[in-house]
């Protein structure tokens, strides 16, 4: 059960009718996990329309709220096994007078955050921004302010620069940092939504649709027919259908294992998570567990190459593109320079993607750490906001110096509007235990999403 009380009565408010929602979510993993013709889509559809419609039943208990629905459900692709992301957005003379309180519903996330910290978050962060502009308003009250805001930063510069912070933080960083018997661990991996949602990233740069205009199915379903239509690319729709059906059956199963980062992603949990629905399997193709195995990882390679060679489109047609590809042709010595120019240049159409992207293939080429103190030297005498992306590289790269790491952490305490590259510095291998300790207590009081 997830309890939020009021903070003004302390007083239960009325039961919520939950348990017909929470019949609709096993009815759903039913069908789901043993019915070969009920896809991924059915099932984000079915589960989304069911959770859209317990959520405004929330919303209506607390007319005065404004209310912003984040992560799958946002984006209209929820499954059994995901999580309700619910931001209560408040004026900022408002705040922390009306929480909500939900009961009997697992996977239940709830956060605060008022106009004005938000408006900030939007500014001066990609990332952590991102928790807003993946999502949308549910409810009866108006959220206009949100949706100006994120209109207001979604300009081609930014949207570029947060693609290409996204896309080589985790094909470069995150990834690796994850492997497994199987390779990286599936639940955060390629082959897993943190993947499939470039799909729908690189569908609203080039369409624009800033906040995305979301109809009644799965976004996903839209954008994957979007990158057929726009760049001639077959939709892998078998593979992401495999692998969402895998990595929800894997939550209900990672008991069968013991260790934590083999749960979803070993030869053990993967017979097991083929033995827990063996018939949808074995009506899709797959006879036994080794054919299983072999499907599951042709799917994953399918989708990341998909992928790889969807984002290369988008960069080719950016209006940066040419930019881009000189970054590209420099030699790894010339790069520093390059990014240093970029950062002091004022008049840059396209700076935060230059930097980002600059300082990105830096991170990935292990530019030696006296460059990367350079470059995170020059970032710190610019605004926030045009060097988010290259700020994320730098603290990233293993390369980087636990000083400099030191250093970045204090300059981000003071100037970091969100917290996302200050949890990034405590997990960089190369922090060491003091600059973590004293990063991590950064991060706790620059968390403003309460």
């Amino acid at each position: 059960m997830t309890n939020f009380e009021s903070t003004e009565t302390r007083q239960p408010v009325d039961v919520l009718p939950i348990r017909d929602f929470n019949e609709i979510r096993k009815d759903v993993a039913s069908r789901f996990f043993k019915d070969p013709s009920y896809t991924v889509f059915d099932a984000m559809y079915e589960m989304s329309t069911s959770a859209e419609e317990y959520v405004a039943d929330v919303a209506s208990r607390y007319p005065k709220n404004a209310l912003w629905v984040g992560g799958s459900l946002g984006r209209r692709e929820m499954l059994p096994n995901s999580d309700i992301d619910l931001f209560v957005i408040y004026d900022e003379e408002d705040y922390v007078q009306n929480n909500i309180r939900v009961d009997g519903v697992d996977k239940f996330e709830i956060g605060h955050i008022d106009k004005k910290k938000l408006g900030d978050l939007m500014r001066y962060s990609f990332v952590d921004a991102n928790r807003f502009i993946d999502g949308r308003k549910i409810g009866a009250v108006p959220a206009t302010d949100v949706e100006r805001m994120i209109a207001e930063v979604s300009t081609p510069d930014r949207q570029l620069a947060n693609n290409i912070s996204e896309y080589f933080y985790y094909r470069y960083f995150d990834f690796p940092q994850k492997t497994t018997p199987m390779g990286p661990n599936l639940k955060y991996s390629t082959g897993s939504s943190r993947d499939t949602i470039f799909f729908n990233m690189i569908s609203r740069m080039g369409t624009g649709q800033f906040p995305a205009t979301r109809g009644t199915e799965p976004e996903l379903a839209e954008v994957l027919r979007h990158t057929e239509a726009r760049y001639g690319l077959r939709p892998p729709m078998d593979a992401v259908n495999l692998m969402f059906t895998v990595k929800n059956v894997a939550i209900s199963t990672y008991d069968a294992t013991n260790d934590i980062r083999d749960r979803y992603v070993s030869h053990t949990s993967l017979e097991s998570i083929y033995d827990f629905c063996k018939d949808k399997f074995r009506a899709l193709g797959y006879a036994d567990p080794r054919q299983f195995i072999d499907g599951y990882m042709a799917s994953r390679r399918e989708i990341e190459l998909t992928v790889d060679t969807l984002f290369t489109k988008a960069l080719n047609e950016h209006p940066a593109s040419d930019q881009l590809e000189h970054i590209l042709s420099l030699p790894k010595e010339d790069l520093t320079e390059a990014c240093i120019s970029e950062i002091d240049n004022e008049d840059s159409e396209y700076p935060q993607s230059l930097i980002a992207f600059t300082t990105w293939m830096m991170m990935r080429n292990g530019t030696p750490s006296e460059d990367m103190d350079k470059i995170a030297e020059s970032m710190v005498s610019q605004p926030i906001d045009k060097v988010w992306g290259g700020l994320m590289a730098v603290v990233c790269s293993q390369e980087t110096a636990d000083s400099t790491l030191s250093k970045l952490a204090d300059w981000l305490f003071e100037n970091e509007k969100g917290a996302y590259l200050l949890k990034l510095i405590t997990r960089n291998p190369s922090t060491s235990k003091e600059t973590k300790a004293k990063t991590l207590i950064y991060y706790r009081d620059k968390e403003i999403i309460l």
